[in-house]
């Protein structure tokens, strides 16, 4: 398993270009008929409710990031609906896959459910990104945090608010007594998000598209 961070850190840190009032287009992996997972966030949570440091995430906004496209003011009606299409040819090459959600870890900025196995989610990154290329060029294709790390696929349960000790959260989510969850990743989505700051503290979108994979 991946080693706790020692200490957390704000996750609302001003990111370069994004305010208030300004979506971004991205492909995730949503989770709106997904009860095992629902169910296991909702356990950990549970235990991580009663802490100070963390905006827990609603289980209606439970995501997992693959690929940014851009920001919603800089990306055309023509240009989404060609990179729709594009990541849409792109994915159906690889199939549906289950992916199982276990024992959190504390990252940074969030405590989060990673998955496994790793690879089809790598695989699904390549195709995406492939997409976007195939249809904007290959300069397009953005590159933030996560890739400059490694693309780390993972579902936020919180996220943290300012710098704290990490481990009163490692005890809180040891106490929980959770079973694995398995989900079906079968249609990435377009979506347009808002990231949301005081009072909220969180993000939410409209889906834009689906791309299905191989059934």
């Amino acid at each position: 398993m991946t080693a706790d961070a020692p200490r957390t850190r704000s996750h609302w840190w001003p990111r370069p270009g994004w305010h208030p009032g300004r979506d971004v287009y991205t492909w995730h992996i949503t989770f709106d008929d997904a009860p095992e997972l629902h169910r296991l966030a909702e356990q950990y949570q549970t235990q991580l409710r009663p802490l100070s440091g963390l905006n827990l995430v609603p289980i209606e906004w439970l995501h997992l990031t693959v690929q940014g496209v851009g920001f919603a003011d800089e990306v055309s009606d023509d240009a989404l609906h060609a990179v729709t299409a594009s990541v849409q040819k792109s994915v159906r090459t690889l199939g549906a896959f289950p992916a199982t959600f276990d024992a959190p870890v504390i990252f940074d900025e969030a405590i989060v459910l990673p998955p496994t196995p790793v690879e089809p989610f790598q695989d699904l990154l390549t195709a995406i990104r492939s997409g976007i290329a195939d249809a904007l060029g290959p300069d397009s294709v953005q590159t933030g945090p996560e890739q400059a790390r490694g693309f780390r696929p993972h579902v936020s349960l919180a996220y943290s608010s300012g710098e704290h000790d990490s481990a009163p959260y490692r005890q809180a989510l040891d106490a929980a007594d959770a079973e694995p969850a398995t989900v079906q990743i079968s249609a990435p989505a377009l979506i347009r998000q808002e990231r949301l700051l005081a009072p909220e503290w969180l993000y939410r979108w409209t889906t834009e598209a689906r791309a299905p994979l191989a059934a």
